[in-house]
């Protein structure tokens, strides 16, 4: 957006003052979306989904589905209809509805404890799939039952939807309730066929809380964040490592189409 253009004078009153600029951009692009309909119809092989757009992080995500095409293509190549998956980190539902649509008499959970980008999941999920065939929690995923703050890399916080920079932290943030995979398979959960994770570098902890649970996953798409792994005393190739372990194949699918820098995609088979 220019805002120079928009609004000629704004420009040198916003400098400075980033939350300020936040608010009247995201404004912005809620009149600019809602004038073209609201949504944005997305095709990744056969399958489609519908997706809201009230930010410019959500138009963006919606058009070039965050780079990363090639991941989610290979992922519903994965899906023959019935199974279980679990969306660790869905966001608004990019990996999420597209799923719901490719499952025929399966489902698909997906995780998300940032409460705006929850509250989007939910909307886009409805205008997309029916009920049986997905499910929302608010849980983080992590390697222990209790709770943490969940606080964003932006310096304004969480404020629009389509944001995906968040992390648990001992400070800052909002509390959220932090669960094992194995607890909630304890409590009555289906067991993933399929598992995603997204999680801006607490990878290494989502898969050591699903214990046991693993032994049900065949496939796992994972992002993987090499630095902000670190955040958490772990590094990328002790996720590697531990998925090796596990008894999976590993093969890299490259990196973000965007251009967004560190990070790169992986894929765990058994």
């Amino acid at each position: 957006m220019n805002l120079r253009a928009l609004v000629p004078n704004v420009e040198p009153l916003l400098r400075g003052h980033p939350r300020a600029r936040a608010v009247i951009e995201s404004a912005y692009w809620r009149l600019g979306t809602l004038a073209r309909g609201g949504t944005r119809t997305v095709r990744v092989g056969e399958v489609t989904a519908r997706f809201g757009l009230s930010t410019r992080a959500e138009y963006l995500r919606a058009k070039s589905l965050g780079g990363e095409r090639a991941v989610i293509e290979a992922l519903l190549r994965d899906v023959a209809g019935g199974e279980t998956v679990w969306d660790v980190g869905a966001g608004v539902g990019t990996y999420t509805c597209l799923i719901a649509n490719a499952l025929e008499t399966g489902r698909v959970v997906g995780f998300e404890p940032e409460p705006t980008n929850r509250a989007r999941l939910r909307a886009n999920l409805d205008r997309n799939a029916s009920g049986e065939r997905w499910a929302v929690s608010g849980v983080a995923l992590w390697d222990r039952d209790g709770d943490a703050r969940l606080a964003s890399e932006s310096e304004l916080g969480s404020i629009e939807a389509g944001d995906g920079h968040h992390y648990l932290s001992t400070e800052g943030g909002h509390r959220v309730e932090t669960r094992r995979g194995a607890s909630l398979l304890a409590d009555g959960l289906a067991p993933p066929n399929v598992l995603k994770i997204d999680v801006q570098g607490a990878e290494g902890e989502v898969l050591e809380g699903m214990g046991e649970a693993l032994s049900d996953v065949r496939e796992i798409y994972l992002e993987v964040h090499p630095e902000k792994c670190r955040r958490y005393g772990t590094t990328a190739e002790d996720v590697e490592r531990f998925l090796r372990e596990a008894g999976y194949s590993l093969a890299r699918l490259g990196v973000p189409a965007t251009g967004r820098s560190g990070v790169y995609f992986l894929r765990a088979r058994r």
